[in-house]
């Protein structure tokens, strides 16, 4: 039975591009959540914000 189709091997692995090695370290996932909560507190602090709040 051949299953060389079905199993890569072993020597033949692909290399990551430039995009999945920044997007697979850990720099990015914190850039990310620093932006994200630098997003967040723009939002809060914004007239924005006031405008949406209901008057009581």
């Amino acid at each position: 039975m051949n299953v060389s189709g079905r199993i890569p091997p072993q020597g033949a692995k692909e290399e990551q591009s430039t995009f999945e090695k920044i997007k697979n370290s850990p720099a990015f996932t914190i850039g990310t959540q620093a932006a994200l909560f630098g997003l967040g507190v723009l939002f809060i602090q914004s007239p924005l914000m006031d405008m949406l709040v209901p008057q009581l």
